[in-house]
């Protein structure tokens, strides 16, 4: 089973400078999604912040480090794991 996180930092730099890197890419306790800059979809317009999709597995806990980034999944999220 898995839990995944929500994360919006400000920019790619601010990702970059946050992110552990141990937590890149895919294993089998983790998978990280960068999304990304978002936009709307009626004005495509970007929408504020850079957006990472985290899957850790259960029992694993969000690094501290990673919790002032985390926000509320949202409603109707544009990617998801699968």
């Amino acid at each position: 089973m898995w839990n995944d996180h929500y994360l919006k930092f400000a920019d790619d730099a601010d990702f970059n400078a946050h992110m552990p890197k141990a937590l890149l890419g895919e294993s089998e306790t983790h998978a990280t999604d960068v999304v990304g800059v978002l936009y709307r979809n009626d004005t495509n317009a970007a929408l504020e912040g850079y957006h990472v999709n985290l899957r850790l597995k259960n029992g694993t806990p969000l690094p501290a480090a990673l919790e002032t980034f985390e926000i509320a999944p949202p409603a109707y999220p544009k990617r998801v794991f699968m």
